[in-house]
């Protein structure tokens, strides 16, 4: 006859294992919980925070014939290569923010990065004033064709953020951080960033030079001509950055960003075999609410 082993049983009311200290653990959780929503610090909150922020409204300037210094403008390619026909807002140069910035911003700073979003209204995220590149104050002044600019975000106030790209280092790698990069024939191509007005200048870290940019007539035989001409809004034409000579280009790469999917933006020159800039170089300078030409 088989002798029966007695077994140690317990109540259903008897607690077992580390039962005090996930007690503990669940109601440090609670409480760092209410702290982070007392302080306004929860992921959510700062995410709508973040909304708010980049999708303030902003007005355009009254929409004139020419591009006027001290103008708030949008900077659209003239076309991209979409194939869903049901994309009607149309593409604007806009203003990102990465996973790893948000936690400790929710404001437009020199970490954001740059691409081409669609814009339905003008806002913070994708609107620029034009401003001088040689330190005078040239508002209202008429912007010509290979007259030297910069783009400087509208929400700039006492270290105003400029708009800039960067050559390549000597390791061939790029000054300019990024979650995304392009590439043409292998090779990557130049990206685009945001500076303070504080970080430029001689023996800074970043040269002057790098944030400045100009307009081309969009045909090549007429731009010996056109040289010193006003630049005319809502119109085709070439923005090139002054120190790398490239060309601002519009990348028919889709990512995906906190705002949704949007397309890479570089600085590089695509040309076709009559060395004519492709549409991956044409944009216009929008000024208000009127049709491009």
């Amino acid at each position: 006859m088989t002798s029966m082993i007695p077994t140690a049983r317990y109540r259903p009311v008897v607690r077992i294992g580390n039962w005090f200290e996930d007690i503990c653990l669940e109601n440090e959780k609670v409480e760092s919980f209410k702290t982070l929503r007392d302080q306004g610090n929860l992921l959510v909150e700062k995410t709508r925070r973040l909304f708010d922020n980049f999708h303030k409204g902003i007005e355009l300037e009254a929409p004139k014939e020419n591009v006027y210094f001290g103008a708030i403008v949008q900077l659209m390619p003239m076309k991209m290569n979409i194939c869903d026909e049901r994309v009607k807002a149309k593409p604007a140069l806009s203003i990102i923010i990465n996973e790893r910035v948000v936690r400790h911003s929710q404001n437009i700073n020199d970490e954001c990065e740059i691409t081409i979003a669609p814009s339905v209204n003008p806002c913070v995220r994708n609107s620029f004033r034009i401003v001088s590149a040689d330190e005078k104050d040239r508002t209202n002044e008429v912007i010509k064709y290979g007259q030297h600019f910069r783009l400087e975000c509208v929400e700039s106030q006492d270290d105003a953020l400029l708009l800039y790209s960067a050559a390549k280092a000597a390791n061939l790698k790029s000054m300019i951080y990024t979650t995304f990069d392009s590439r043409k024939w292998g090779e990557i191509n130049l990206p685009l960033g945001l500076c303070r007005k504080s970080m430029i200048g001689p023996g800074k870290e970043i040269p002057s030079g790098y944030t400045k940019w100009y307009c081309k007539h969009i045909e090549p035989k007429k731009r010996f001509e056109s040289f010193g001409a006003p630049v005319p809004s809502n119109t085709a034409l070439v923005i090139t950055h002054v120190p790398t000579n490239k060309n601002l280009a519009a990348e028919n790469v889709i990512v995906q960003t906190l705002f949704g999917p949007e397309f890479l933006v570089s600085v590089q020159n695509y040309k076709d075999i009559y060395n004519r800039e492709c549409w991956q170089n044409i944009w216009m300078i929008c000024n208000g609410q009127s049709k491009a030409k």
